[in-house]
């Protein structure tokens, strides 16, 4: 019996060794599973860790990427813009000889400047500006209370301010029919470009419009008769007057009061004549409601509500402008203008109760002519001299004003003007210009559509270099 039990329990010790041995294998297989396992788990961190870094950098380079497609989307749209540098300065002397006295200004300074911009937002849509400072280190016209249409070009009050020459866009309907809206390009028109040593700078003939204003325009272009560069223009505007010191008024005043109403209307092309070389046939009409400017009458004040900005009335200006280069094959280059002006519908409502004060105020209701001609010619392509003439009649006047080509406003003459002038171009950028102008009036208050004209002799002589650069 105990036999047989030492057998059996010899067995369970035997069974047991075996199921603890078995134990610790299992153990083992399962410590090493498990380092397996966190060895594996380490590597995906190192794997994630490398997966998260590289991310950052692929981030890293689509930002850059971003970055650099913002910049060339920018320069693109920058680059649509085209921009050009107009630089002038001058010095001169300028003598006069008034009713009431005589005297000098010499050794005068002044300058412009130009900033030009043009793009071609889309295929139908067109952009044009001008930003413009003027400014002149002296008194340079022929009196204190000048009644320019200046907004920013006065010579004789301007400073260092930087204003809208220009801006304006161009929308082709149809390649024929085209809206223009905005700031005008109305100065430095034709009968401009000769002196000037420029091409045609503005839609307007300087004649009839060479001042600021804004409109809308509407321009056709008959296609049967480009072979003639034919052009239809029709026009509503509103005109910029004289604004120093805020004397025009703003837009809670009586409107008839505070700006002019102009109406345009224009044709233009080329005569074919054969051989004749580019030209330009321009014919044209505007008409100005309520024409307002700033009166100061001194000692009126009072009875007129006080100097500022006056309703004159109604004004019509008509235009015929011709202009030929190169005629007929030669060097010679030349322009004719003549012009018309009358005044109507006197607004008399601000004047003073007294007639003959009120008749001395009063609006000229009556009819002006002017003749301005000129030639260039070009003996080399360095060496240019030019000669203009004036004629203006007893109450003639039109829309202009002083600018540093002009300082003396010829085209504002009541009497005889002429100017000659020698172009010596630099280089193609770059030229100097001197010029003596003498005008001789023989009608008082020139430059002012008001007052009368008496007979009164007054004369300037101006003599100036002036050096322009432009690219």
């Amino acid at each position: 019996m105990k036999t047989k039990f030492s057998v059996i329990l010899s067995a369970c010790l035997l069974s047991s060794s075996f199921l603890y041995a078995k134990a610790d294998d299992e153990i083992t297989r399962l410590q090493k599973q498990l380092a397996q396992i966190q060895k594996e788990i380490e590597q995906l961190k190192k794997e994630k860790e490398a997966q998260a870094k590289q991310n950052e950098e692929v981030r890293a380079e689509l930002d850059d990427l971003s970055d650099r497609a913002d910049a060339n989307e920018f320069q693109a749209a920058l680059s649509k813009v085209k921009f050009g540098l107009e630089f002038s300065t001058a010095v001169s002397n300028t003598n006069f000889k008034l009713p009431a006295q005589s005297y000098s200004a010499n050794n005068k300074w002044m300058m412009e400047l130009h900033l030009n911009m043009n793009a071609d937002i889309n295929d139908k849509t067109k952009f044009y500006g001008r930003l413009s400072m003027a400014k002149n280190w002296s008194q340079m016209g022929w009196g204190t209370t000048p009644l320019d249409l200046d907004a920013g070009r006065n010579t004789r009050t301007s400073g260092p301010v930087l204003y809208v020459d220009r801006a304006y866009l161009d929308y082709y309907i149809t390649p024929n029919l085209i809206a223009t809206i905005g700031r005008q390009p109305g100065t430095d028109g034709p009968g401009s470009n000769l002196r000037n040593n420029a091409l045609r700078q503005s839609t307007y003939p300087a004649l009839a419009i060479n001042a600021l204003g804004d409109a809308a325009v509407l321009t056709y272009k008959p296609e049967s008769l480009q072979d003639y560069k034919v052009a239809m223009r029709a026009a509503y505007g509103k005109t910029y007057q004289w604004d120093e010191e805020g004397k025009v008024r703003d837009w809670m005043s009586d409107q008839k009061d505070a700006d002019a109403n102009l109406y345009y209307a224009a044709v233009e092309g080329q005569l074919p004549i054969e051989g004749m070389g580019d030209n330009l046939l321009l014919l044209n009409v505007a008409y100005i409601s309520d024409f307002s400017l700033p009166i100061d009458a001194g000692n009126l004040n009072a009875a007129i509500g006080g100097a500022g900005v006056k309703n004159l009335g109604d004004a019509t200006i008509a235009n015929i402008h011709f202009e030929n280069y190169k005629a007929f094959g030669t060097n010679f280059n030349w322009f004719t203008s003549l012009g018309y002006y009358n005044g109507s519908n006197a607004n008399t409502s601000w004047l003073p109760n007294v007639p003959q004060l009120a008749n001395g105020l009063k609006f000229n209701e009556e009819d002006g002519y002017a003749v301005h001609v000129g030639g260039r010619y070009d003996f080399t392509q360095a060496l240019k001299v030019g000669y203009e003439f004036f004629w203006g009649s007893r109450y003639w006047y039109t829309m202009s004003r002083p600018s540093i080509n002009d300082p003396l406003n010829i085209r504002m003459t009541r009497g005889t003007a002429h100017d000659v002038y020698v172009i010596y171009q630099l280089d193609r950028y770059q030229f100097l210009r001197l010029s003596y102008t003498n005008i001789q009036n023989k009608w008082g208050n020139r430059g002012i559509p008001l007052m009368g004209a008496k007979k009164e002799k007054s004369r300037a002589d101006n003599i100036m270099l002036m050096y322009n650069v432009k690219f």
